[in-house]
């Protein structure tokens, strides 16, 4: 059962990127696009839980310092892409509102400057750029875990 749910989470939030905004140099339906946030489902980084019940995983080596994530967020995967390119995981008991103001926050505060974002009742995205850095974060609220966000972020070098 929850694996059935977690999947089904991973499309509906997959499906929710496809079918937001036009296509850019970040193309959202290229899984491999230099934009493209949301892991693919058969990777572990795609694995949706409560925070609660969330497992930490250490934050990978690869993830640059500059790169925000909210205190309270439980780092639960990652995943290397080509091109120099990392997309994390992590689920944070904080809600969606709160979440999203600290990201609106402190990625600017970081030296980040937040572009082409759009938000939505339950789920945000950003792209982001700035001390040689790209990338893109996503924020879902996860149904059935009272309130917890799921942060997504891929980033790589200019």
């Amino acid at each position: 059962m929850i694996r059935v749910r977690a999947g089904a989470l991973v499309l509906a939030a997959a499906a929710a990127l496809t079918g937001c905004g036009g296509a850019d140099e970040t193309d959202l339906g290229d899984p491999d696009a230099p934009g493209a946030a949301e892991p693919r489902a058969e990777s572990p980084a795609a694995t949706l839980v409560c925070a609660e019940a969330a497992t930490a995983v250490p934050r990978p080596t690869a993830l640059p310092g500059e790169v925000p994530l909210p205190s309270d967020a439980v780092l639960t995967g990652s995943e290397e892409r080509s091109g120099g390119r990392l997309v994390v995981t992590a689920v944070t008991p904080g809600d969606f509102r709160s979440t999203l103001a600290f990201m609106q926050r402190a990625y600017p505060a970081a030296g980040l400057t937040l572009k082409e974002g759009e938000v939505e009742d339950r789920d945000a995205e950003s792209n982001f750029a700035g001390k040689g850095l790209v990338g893109r974060w996503t924020l879902r609220e996860i149904p059935d875990c009272d309130g917890d966000t799921l942060v997504t972020v891929l980033v790589a070098r200019a």
